[in-house]
C-alpha cells in the first residue's frame, strides 16, 4: 500500500520537472525573439530618413555642410606638372563631386621648427578653387623634430603625434592664417583610433582630444569662418590597446569635452563587401550603415544636431583581404544606393568616395576604388558617378510597425511563461524537492554541486548557462543558508565572470552575483517560513540603503553617458543592495552570521593564495623599486582594499570566535584552532603586504586594528599590561617597512598626483554640484575637468578619496549619505550594549579600514567593494540578538 504513493509522488515531482524544462525551452525561445526584434529596433532608430537639402544657398542655414554631399579623396602632389592636376580636377568636378579631401602634411610643410615650404600647397589650394571645388584639408602627420623619443626609436613613426601640442597649434594656426580666405573645413589629425596613427604608443581617446583642444582655438582666431572636423575614424571591431573601435573612441572624446572643439564627425564607413542596404549597425560588424553606432553616440551624448561626414566610403573591385572584393557591375549598384540611403539621412554632411586616383604601384588593393587607369584612362565608375551625383532619388525606408508588433507579442507571451513557471501550482509541484535533496549524503550533493561547477566553467552557450543557473537554484532551494557561505567566497572572483553573447550584445555575470539570484528564490521560501513574529520598523542601515537607492536613482539621470548608467547603477547600487538584502534579511542567527564569515574568510584566503601563486610567477608590477603584487583585480591597490577587509574578519575571529560549530571546534581542539586562523590571518597578510600599497599599511590596518582593539575589553587588558613589547614590535615592523618598501613608502610623486586628481575632481563636482554625474559617472566626465599635471592617468573610475568619490558621482545627497553612514559606524562602535559575535567585530573593523584607507582611495567605487561594504551593513544590522562566542 506505501508504494503507491510513493511512485505517485515520484511522478509528480517527475511531470513537474518535465513542465519546468519544456517552460525553459520555451522561454529561450522567445528571449531569442525579443533580442532579434529589439536589435533590430535599435540598429535602425539612428539611421533616420528625412529629405536631404543641399543646395548652394543651405550655407545661409547650415554652413557647417558643404554645397554637395558628393566628395573624393584625391592626392594631388605626385601630378607630373600642374595641367595634369587641374584637368584631374576639372574631371571630378564635370563627373559631379563637389569637393575634395586632401592631405597637409606637417612634416612636409614644416621640417624645421619654423621655417616653413608653402609653395606646393600654394598651388594646390589654388587649382581646387579654379576648378569651383571645395577643399577638405587633412592636418596630420609630423615632422621628426616635433615627435617625442619614444615616437622617433627604434621605429621612426611620422604619423605620430607631437610631444608639445602647442607645435601642431601654432602650426594650424598658421595654416589657417594662409588658406583662410580659400579653405573652409579643416579635419585635425587622421585615423588616431589605429595604430600606427598615433605613434608608437597605446591609443588614447583623451589624449587626442587634448591635441584638438589646443590647436582648434588658435585656427578659429585665425579662420573665423573655419569648420573643424574630428579625425576620421578608422572602421575596426577591435577594443584594445593598438584599435579603439569607433563608438567607443567617440564616446570617450565626449566625456573629454571635444565637442566644443569641432563641428562634424568624420568616418570612413567602407562597405567591406557587403550592400550599403545591410542595416545591421553593430559594433562587430563593419559595413555601410555603421554610420548609425556613430549617430546613437552623438544623440546619447546630446550632440544631435552635429553633422557626420562620411569622408571614405567606397567597395573594391580588385582582390584583396582587406577591403573584401565586389565586381565592377556589383560595386557600380553599391555605389548608387549608398547615395540614395545618404540623400535620405538629413545628419549625413558629405559623402566622400575613397580615392579617385591613389598614389601607389598599380598592383595596391587601393587601385580597386580608382575612377581611372593607372594611364589615366576613365572607367565605367566614372560614368557610375556622373549620373549617381546629379541624381536626387531618395531610398524608401521600410516600416518597423512589424517589428514592433512581434516585439509586443513576444514580450506578453514571455511574461505569460514567467507567470506560469511561478505560479503556485508549480510551486507546489516542487514544494517535496528541497527535502528530498537536501536529504542525500554530504558526499552525493558534492558531486553535484562539482559537476554543476564543472558544466558552468565550460559552458559559453547561453542556454546552457542559463540551464546550469536553473539547477543551482534548486540546490539552493534545499539549502538556502549554503548561499552565504557561497557568495563570500567567490566575492573577490568578481573580474573571473561568465560572458554571455546575448543576440550582438554581451552579458558579464560575476559568479557571486550569479549565486545570490540563483540563491534568492529559496531564501524568500525560507524567510516567509521564518517570519520574525515582531516587526519593529526599518532600522537605522535600513535607512542608509533606502537613501542610499534614492540618492542614485536622482543622480542616474544626471549624466549624458547612456552606456555607464546602467552598468554604474547595477554594479554599484543594484547589485550591492541585493547583498545588504541577504545579509538583513537571512543572517537572523548567529550560525548564519557565522557562515556569511565563513564565506568571507574563504574567499580573502582564495584571493591570497591566488595572488601570491601569480606573484611568484612573475605577474606583478615594478613600482617604486618593489614587486608589487596584483592578485585577482587590475591593480596592487585594488586588492588591497578586499584584502584588507577580509583580514579583520580573520582578526575578529582569532580574538573572540565565530560562533556555530566553528566555536565548538575551538573549544574541542583548540590546537588547531589556533593554528588555521593563524595561518590563513599569515597569508592574507603576507599578500596584503605585496601589494606595496601604503594606504592600506598605513590607514586601513591601523584604523582596523584600532577598531578591534575598541571592540575586546581582553585585548585591551592585554595591551595595557604589554604596551612596551608592542611598542617594540611596531617600532621593528616599522623600522622593516622603511628598509624593504623605503622607496614605496616614502615617494611623494604619486601623492602630488592625487593632489592633482583631486583638483579635476573638484572642478567637476562644481559644474554638477546638487545630484553629482551619477553612479559610474565619473569616468564619463572626469576627463573634462583633468588639469594638465594629471594627463598621465585620464582614464580614471574614481577621484581616489571618499569624499570627492560622493561629491562627484552623488552630489549633495551622496555627502549626507556619507556623514550618515559614518555617523552609524561611530554610533555602532561606541554602543557598550552590543555584544557582537567575532565575525561582527571583523566586519566593523573591516568596514573602517576600508573607511580609513577610503580617504586616499575608494571605498565603494568598484564593483566588488560596493557587494563587500553592502553585505557586511546587511550582517551587521541584522534584527535578532547576538551572543559573545
Amino acid at each position: 500500500m506505501n508504494a503507491l504513493p510513493r511512485n505517485h509522488g515520484f511522478g509528480r515531482v517527475l511531470l513537474a520537472a518535465l513542465r519546468l524544462a519544456f517552460l525553459f525551452v520555451v522561454f529561450c525561445y522567445l528571449l531569442l525573439q525579443i533580442g532579434l526584434a529589439a536589435r533590430h529596433l535599435i540598429e535602425s532608430a539612428p539611421l533616420q530618413f528625412q529629405p536631404h537639402q543641399f543646395q548652394p544657398q543651405s550655407h545661409a542655414t547650415n554652413p557647417t555642410y558643404p554645397a554637395s554631399l558628393a566628395g573624393i579623396n584625391v592626392s594631388l602632389q605626385p601630378y607630373a606638372d600642374a595641367d595634369q592636376r587641374r584637368a584631374a580636377l576639372d574631371n571630378l568636378r564635370a563627373a559631379g563631386f563637389g569637393w575634395v579631401r586632401q592631405r597637409a602634411d606637417w612634416g612636409l610643410l614644416e621640417p624645421t621648427p619654423g621655417q616653413y615650404a608653402w609653395d606646393e600647397m600654394d598651388e594646390i589650394v589654388a587649382d581646387v578653387a579654379a576648378a569651383r571645388l571645395q577643399l577638405v584639408v587633412v592636418l596630420d602627420g609630423s615632422p621628426a623634430w616635433a615627435r617625442a623619443p619614444q615616437d622617433r626609436a627604434p621605429t621612426d613613426n611620422p604619423f605620430a603625434p607631437p610631444a608639445n601640442n602647442a607645435d601642431f597649434a601654432r602650426f594650424a594656426a598658421n595654416f589657417a592664417q594662409r588658406y583662410g580666405e580659400t579653405v573652409r573645413f579643416y579635419q585635425i589629425w587622421d585615423e588616431p583610433n589605429i595604430a600606427p596613427h598615433w605613434g608608437n604608443r597605446l591609443i588614447e581617446p583623451v589624449a587626442y582630444a587634448r591635441l584638438l583642444a589646443a590647436s582648434v582655438p588658435g585656427l578659429r582666431a585665425a579662420d573665423g569662418d573655419a569648420v573643424i572636423l574630428l579625425a576620421a575614424l578608422a572602421p575596426t571591431r577591435d577594443r584594445g590597446h593598438t584599435a579603439i573601435d569607433e563608438p567607443t573612441y567617440l564616446r570617450r572624446l565626449y566625456a573629454a569635452g571635444a565637442d566644443a572643439y569641432f563641428d562634424g564627425v568624420a568616418a570612413q564607413p567602407f562597405g567591406f563587401g557587403l550592400s550599403p542596404t545591410d542595416s545591421r549597425s553593430r559594433a562587430d560588424l563593419l559595413n555601410f550603415q555603421r554610420l548609425g553606432l556613430l549617430r546613437q553616440e552623438m544623440i546619447a551624448a546630446g550632440d544631435g544636431d552635429t553633422p557626420i561626414w562620411a569622408v571614405r566610403y567606397g567597395w573594391n573591385r580588385s582582390t584583396n583581404q582587406i577591403w573584401q572584393t565586389v565586381i565592377p557591375d556589383v560595386q557600380a549598384r553599391y555605389v548608387q544606393q549608398a547615395n540614395e540611403l545618404a540623400r535620405g539621412w538629413h545628419w549625413l554632411a558629405g559623402l566622400g568616395w575613397a580615392v579617385d586616383r591613389p598614389d601607389r604601384p598599380a598592383d595596391d588593393p587601393q587601385w580597386g576604388f580608382a575612377l581611372y587607369t593607372a594611364d589615366g584612362a576613365p572607367l565605367p565608375l566614372w560614368d557610375t558617378f556622373a549620373q549617381v551625383n546629379r541624381s536626387t532619388e531618395v531610398a524608401e525606408r521600410s516600416g518597423d510597425g512589424t517589428t514592433l508588433a512581434w516585439l509586443i507579442l513576444y514580450s506578453a507571451a514571455l511574461a505569460g511563461v514567467l507567470w506560469r513557471g511561478w505560479s503556485a501550482a508549480q510551486v507546489a509541484q516542487v514544494n517535496r524537492w528541497p527535502g528530498g535533496f537536501a536529504g542525500l549524503p554530504l558526499a552525493v550533493r558534492l558531486a553535484c554541486w562539482l559537476g554543476l561547477a564543472t558544466v558552468y566553467y565550460f559552458a559559453t552557450w547561453p542556454p546552457l548557462i542559463g540551464l546550469c543557473w536553473l539547477i543551482a537554484a534548486l540546490f539552493l532551494a534545499a539549502e538556502p543558508g549554503l548561499v552565504l557561505v557561497l557568495v563570500g567566497l567567490l566575492l573577490p572572483f568578481h573580474y573571473q565572470h561568465k560572458e554571455l553573447h546575448l543576440v550582438g550584445a554581451v552579458l558579464t555575470v560575476p559568479p557571486a552575483y550569479a549565486l545570490l539570484v540563483c540563491g534568492l528564490p529559496g531564501l524568500v521560501r525560507g524567510w516567509r517560513r521564518k517570519m520574525p513574529p515582531h516587526w519593529h520598523g526599518l532600522g537605522f542601515a535600513d535607512w542608509l540603503a533606502v537613501g542610499w537607492l534614492a540618492a542614485s536613482l536622482g543622480s542616474a539621470g544626471m549624466g549624458w553617458h547612456w552606456v555607464g548608467t546602467p552598468a554604474g547603477l547595477g554594479g554599484l547600487v543594484i547589485g550591492p543592495l541585493l547583498f545588504y538584502a541577504l545579509g538583513r534579511s537571512a543572517a537572523n542567527s548567529p550560525l548564519l552570521v557565522a557562515r556569511a564569515g565563513s564565506g568571507l574568510m574563504g574567499g580573502g584566503l582564495l584571493a591570497g593564495l591566488v595572488g601570491l601563486f601569480l606573484w611568484w610567477n612573475g605577474e606583478s608590477t615594478w613600482v617604486d623599486g618593489v614587486h608589487r603584487l596584483i592578485g585577482l583585480t587590475f591593480s596592487p591597490n585594488q586588492t588591497a582594499l578586499l584584502l584588507e577587509r577580509t583580514l579583520f574578519v580573520w582578526l575578529g575571529v582569532a580574538l573572540v570566535g565565530q560562533g556555530g560549530n566553528q566555536s565548538r571546534l575551538r573549544a574541542a581542539l583548540p590546537w588547531v584552532w589556533r593554528l588555521a586562523i593563524g595561518a590563513g590571518a599569515s597569508v592574507i597578510v603576507c599578500a596584503l603586504w605585496l601589494t606595496g600599497s601604503r594606504g592600506a599599511i598605513l590607514l586601513g590596518v591601523p584604523a582596523g586594528g584600532a577598531i578591534l582593539l575598541a571592540q575586546q575589553p581582553t585585548a585591551r587588558r592585554w595591551l595595557k599590561q604589554r604596551w612596551r613589547i608592542v611598542l617594540a614590535a611596531g617600532v621593528v615592523v616599522l623600522v622593516g617597512a622603511t628598509v624593504l618598501l623605503g622607496d614605496r613608502l616614502l615617494n611623494g610623486g604619486t601623492v602630488i598626483q592625487r593632489i592633482y586628481i583631486w583638483q579635476g575632481a573638484v572642478a567637476m563636482w562644481r559644474a554638477f554640484p546638487w545630484l553629482g554625474t551619477g553612479p559610474g559617472g565619473f569616468f564619463w566626465h572626469y576627463p573634462a575637468f583633468m588639469v594638465d599635471a594629471a594627463a598621465s592617468e585620464p582614464n580614471l573610475l574614481h577621484p581616489h578619496t571618499i569624499w570627492l568619490e560622493m561629491a562627484t558621482g552623488w552630489g549633495v545627497p551622496g555627502l549626507v549619505w556619507l556623514l550618515a553612514f559614518v555617523y552609524w559606524l561611530a554610533a555602532y562602535v561606541a554602543n557598550p550594549a552590543k555584544r557582537l559575535s567575532g565575525v561582527e567585530v571583523g566586519l566593523l573593523a573591516g568596514l573602517v579600514a576600508g573607511l580609513a584607507h577610503g580617504q586616499v582611495d575608494t571605498f565603494g567605487m568598484l564593483p566588488e567593494l560596493a557587494a563587500w561594504n553592502w553585505l557586511a551593513i546587511g550582517l551587521l544590522s541584522a534584527g535578532s540578538p547576538r551572543a559573545v562566542v
